[in-house]
């Protein structure tokens, strides 16, 4: 298996038990390990098997390889565009059905970090979820929640998704571990953080919404914590990997 494209490699520990599935005697022998990068021309793996096993699996083996290092490299590249460690880049669940924890492990071998796996990892206090509370006359309750919550259930952390410089000052934010600023532009969201650290609200700041490659790099120099970035798992593209019988 060659590499038709520079990019980052993940997934290749998985080849082995793919194989095993397949009829016949097998054997891989990888060449690049997870989370090394490798440039056009380079052999990713080797192995070997029947050839019917092989023309027969080349495709699954080859889609699912590159589906991997995609999101690998697309990660890779947003943490080199931002080029600041002191903010974590993440993904978000928007996963394909099925493949959630070999998605999220490529964006680690890309660099980058995992937000929750599914709903029970923290607590999520979305757009919808506010829109329900306002429907059912409970925002004002909303500090009294989450310190409930927390004392219930202190080990789990407890985010919310804030889109107004409004929403940010209505809530203490007390119990809150995260507060996620989502598409607020380049100037809102400085007085956001300025609002933050005159009020000290400690939660952690995050940012979200179409943040791309030739965006990131505008919050490299803001007082922020994470940035979530779907794209990442929902847009990237494969790898160019090509398997050649020898």
């Amino acid at each position: 298996m060659i590499a038709k494209q520079d990019g980052r490699v993940y997934g290749t520990h998985i080849l082995n038990e793919l194989l095993a599935l397949l009829p016949g005697p097998s054997q891989c022998h990888t060449q690049i390990s997870n989370g090394s990068d490798v440039s056009v021309g380079d052999v990713v793996l080797n192995f070997e098997a029947p050839i019917h096993s092989i023309l027969a699996a080349e495709r699954i083996l080859l889609n699912l390889l590159q589906r991997l290092c995609g999101i690998a490299t697309l990660t890779q590249r947003f943490v080199q565009a931002l080029n600041q460690p002191k903010i974590q880049i993440l993904d978000t669940r928007k996963t394909t059905p099925g493949l959630r924890f070999l998605e999220k492990d490529a964006v680690l071998a890309g660099g980058g970090h995992n937000h929750r796996q599914n709903l029970s990892d923290m607590i999520l206090i979305k757009e919808n979820h506010l829109i329900e509370m306002a429907n059912n006359a409970q925002l004002e309750q909303l500090d009294t929640i989450c310190q409930n919550a927390k004392a219930k259930h202190n080990n789990i952390p407890i985010e919310i998704e804030i889109e107004t410089l409004a929403q940010l000052q209505q809530w203490s934010f007390q119990n809150i571990d995260y507060i996620l600023f989502d598409n607020f532009d380049i100037p809102t969201l400085k007085q956001a953080i300025t609002y933050c650290q005159t009020h000290q609200i400690k939660a952690q700041r995050e940012v979200s919404g179409n943040i791309s490659l030739s965006t990131i790099h505008h919050y490299q120099d803001l007082d922020i914590h994470r940035i979530s970035v779907g794209s990442l798992t929902h847009s990237a593209k494969a790898l160019d990997l090509s398997l050649l019988i020898l």
